[in-house]
């Protein structure tokens, strides 16, 4: 028979002395090892060091222990004990060391060995399997390098008991141990239940808290089942399979699970074989009827008490039912209500929830019982409040409106519904506000009012249901409004205003509050007030408020009005009228002018009045204070004067500038650059005026005036220059000038132009003693003149020169000399 059994050893790492007493680390704690046992075992440390003890290994098997395990095993039939051990780790530096102690040994007298592997897989280059087997020879092995892993098998004969110490020393994993020889051991107790699950206990969650999955079972309940025939086998269970199979820790009943599905570990003990199994089942629990937890119930409050205010309303505690139940068949299931968690679990003092059920304080805590009808034992309880929520606050009120709608006098009219929201609501925001025309449709909520701007009275004294929504609760109370029309009225007004704003378009804006003295005059009432709106449907319906205004409609003839409503303090309206807007022109007049002022004189300045009479006008001039229309001034300056409508009072100013002027006076002498191909003439005056200038050429009447004093291209000959004021201050400055100059060409041809050649700008009384030489092109001289003279005819001895050019030297008085060149032309 080959037994296979398999091992896991867990590898913690701990002090030397660090070992569970009842760990299987020692010989005296060896786990019993039978033909049908499989077992899982966690080996924490090595306990003593068995082989530290003398004689307890061959010399040439020494090895120091790791992480071991003991078990013992028990011959029941003679033959061959041989066994072979795998590692679960794959890696090939697994080293597994092996001792076996017997027969008949104790553990405090184990002796020598009779079997003992100690080598190093790695260093001996083998496998990582090791064991007993019948074809080895040797009977112990190693260390290091020394051996293949397996020695000879044992002859054990039925009744004899051995010892077997497993190391492992790589401290890697677990180990499958197969027992292939031919010896037999005792087979282990066996669960005669048949399968585990037929052992799984069942409870209702009835212990501690019903909804935490733990209850108590009676774990002995499946002990007769467990042991069935077998005679001399213990039963006993554990909370985990380590505690089983080293049999610590047995539970007692009644015991109190930890979890729900909870596993249980019985160990089935033969008493004369010490062989066990570990078997497993389950603890459930029961967590009672899947109920839900509900939500509080919540009302608004109500009058049926005789007091909507208190807290206190009926409740129908059967309509939580199905919420509870959460989808679960009424039928198989008992729900009650209760006042506390006791009378809940007990079942006692059940609340009817056929009948209302008011409460006793707000909020109200209710507790729940849900019993299954089948197992009377599985329950649920669960708890909701009861509350109740306040209705909003909202005052019955009335709207009063001016009958200015269509017919002034029938009673029918547009209400801004929304004007009384704050007066219903004390201004909470937290308010949805809805209008109805009867009371059935206000507690329906619909069909509520929907023009509520601009809604129509149907009748004079209308009353209008109103529904207050709490938004934070949803609870709502219905009040009244009344809708009256007032009769009252105040005064109709009118405005001016002067088209000042910048642009004369005759559009400009109003401050319409300068109204409010003309529409409330004659009335003796504190608590009026005015607003003003662009149309009457908007004063009907308070919507667009303005207060500034700028008119439409341009012009003078009150075309544009506006409305006022008058209302009081409780926005109730008294009264709405018309105030008419007129814009008034200002003074038709040139705003800007200039005038000059000569020395020595007044000048008359004006209000540039350009249409209008006159004496409808008021003047006032800045800064001398003059009040006429015009006046006289003899300084220079700036000179404003305010003119003002005597019957609208509109008023505008005019500016006028005063600039002083002058005649001038030329300075001496006169810039001239002449006796060049391009002859200038600069003029220099002093005068505070502003001039312009001219030159008569060779004293001619034709003069073209300037503004620069500097002239270019000035032919030669006797000239004039002229200086005169822009602004007419005179007289006029004039100056006789000479500019020399020498003439291009003459033509001696008797048509009577250029008959001759002579330098202009030359006479007795100027640049008198000059002299003027004429030259062939050889450098003959052929005349010498005298300014006074007529000039060369062109001759010379009295024959006519040819047409040719000629050159001239000029000697003037004042020292210059002058070359250059003419042409005769014939």
């Amino acid at each position: 028979m080959v037994k296979k059994l398999h091992f896991t050893l867990l590898l913690f790492i701990l002090c030397f002395n660090g070992y569970a007493q009842n760990e299987p680390t020692d010989c005296i704690n060896s786990i019993i090892v039978c033909g049908n046992t499989n077992l899982e075992l966690n080996s924490n440390g090595v306990g003593t060091n068995d082989f530290a003890l003398p004689g307890n290994f061959p010399p040439d098997c020494a090895f120091v222990e790791s992480q071991s395990l003991w078990i013992k095993v028990n011959i029941v039939q003679s033959g061959t004990l041989a066994f072979t051990i795998t590692p679960e780790s794959s890696s090939t530096g697994e080293d597994y060391d092996f001792a076996v102690y017997g027969p008949n040994v104790t553990c405090n007298a184990l002796g020598t060995s009779i079997r003992c592997s100690s080598t190093n897989p790695p260093a001996a280059g083998v496998s990582t399997l090791t064991g007993l087997n019948d074809t080895e020879t040797e009977t112990s092995e190693g260390p290091g390098s020394e051996g293949n892993g397996f020695v000879r098998s044992i002859d054990a004969l039925a009744g004899e008991e051995y010892y077997i110490l497993i190391d492992n020393y790589s401290q890697n994993g677990g180990f499958d141990l197969e027992f292939t020889g031919t010896a037999l051991l005792p087979d282990s107790p066996q669960n005669d239940s048949g399968t585990s699950t037929s052992l799984d206990l069942t409870e209702c969650d009835i212990a501690t808290d019903p909804n935490d999955g733990m209850t108590n079972f009676d774990l002995e309940s499946n002990t007769a089942a467990i042991l069935g025939t077998q005679i001399n086998t213990i039963i006993t269970y554990h909370a985990s399979e380590e505690d089983a199979s080293l049999g610590n820790g047995a539970l007692t009943s009644p015991y109190l699970s930890t979890q729900n599905n909870q596993t249980i570990y019985v160990r089935i003990e033969n008493t004369i074989t010490e062989c066990f199994v570990v078997d497993t089942f389950l603890l459930i629990t029961d967590p009672g009827p899947p109920i839900a937890i509900p939500t509080p119930f919540i009302v608004c409050d109500t009058n049926d008490d005789g007091n909507d205010t208190n807290g206190f309303v009926s409740f129908l505690l059967g309509n939580k039912d199905s919420e509870i139940l959460n989808g679960l068949n009424p039928t198989d299931y008992t729900l009650t209500y209760h006042l506390s968690q006791s009378d809940a679990d007990a079942g006692t003092n059940i609340i009817d929830k056929t009948t209302p059920y008011i409460n006793i304080s707000n909020p109200q805590t209710l507790f729940v019982r849900v019993q299954e009808n089948t197992s009377l034992l599985c329950l649920s309880t669960t708890s909701f409040e009861l509350q109740v929520d306040p209705l909003p606050v909202a005052n019955a009120s009335t709207l009063t409106q001016c009958d200015e709608y269509n017919n002034p006098t029938d009673g029918i009219t547009l209400f801004n519904l929304n004007q009384s929201i704050d007066q219903i609501t004390n201004g909470n925001p937290n308010r949805t506000v809805t209008f109805f025309e009867d009371l059935t449709a206000a507690n329906m909520g619909a069909p509520s009012i929907t023009n509520t701007d601009a809604y129509q009275n149907s009748t004079t004294n209308q009353q209008l249901f109103v529904r207050v929504t709490d938004d934070t609760n949803n609870c709502f109370r219905i009040v009244t409004l009344d809708l009256q029309v007032s009769i009252t009225t105040a005064n109709n007004a009118s405005i001016a205003a002067c088209d000042d704003d910048g642009i004369e378009d005759g559009f400009t804006e109003f401050d319409l509050t300068l109204a409010n003295a003309q529409v409330l005059f004659g009335i003796n009432n504190p608590n009026l007030s005015v607003v003003y709106y662009q149309n009457i449907d908007d004063a009907l319906s308070e919507t667009n408020l303005i207060t500034v205004y700028t008119n439409t409609t341009s012009g003078t003839q009150g075309t544009d009005i506006v409305y006022a409503r008058i209302e009081d303090n409780l926005n109730q309206c008294y009264g709405i009228n018309q105030v008419t807007l007129f814009v008034n022109p200002l003074p038709d007049i040139e705003e800007l002018a200039e005038a000059f002022l000569c020395e020595g004189s007044n000048v008359t300045i004006d209000s540039g009045l350009q249409s209008g009479t006159s004496n409808n006008f008021d003047y006032l001039w800045s800064p001398n204070g003059e009040t006429t229309e015009s006046i006289s001034v003899s300084q220079e300056g700036t000179y404003t004067v305010s003119i003002t409508n005597q019957i609208t009072g509109c008023s505008k100013d005019r500016i006028v500038s005063v600039t002083s002027s002058s005649p001038a006076t030329i300075i001496q002498p006169i810039e001239i650059n002449d006796a060049l191909d391009n002859n200038t003439v600069a003029i220099n005056v002093l005068g505070s005026g502003d001039y312009e200038y001219a030159i008569a050429f060779n004293d001619a009447n034709i003069r073209t005036y300037q503004d620069s004093p500097i002239f270019t291209d000035v032919p030669p000959g006797f000239h004039t220059v002229y200086v005169r004021d822009k602004n007419g201050c005179g007289p006029e400055a004039s100056q006789a000038i000479s500019v020399v100059g020498f003439p291009k060409y003459f033509t001696p041809n008797g048509d009577g132009f250029h008959e001759t050649w002579n330098v202009g700008g030359i006479s007795s009384q100027v640049l008198g003693n000059s002299i003027i030489y004429i030259f062939d092109r050889s450098g003959k001289l052929l005349k010498q003149l005298v300014p006074s003279g007529n000039g060369w005819d062109g001759t010379y001895g009295g024959t006519l020169m040819p047409s040719s050019e000629y050159w001239y030297r000029v000697e003037l008085s004042d020292g210059r000399v002058r070359k250059g060149s003419f042409s005769l032309i014939r």
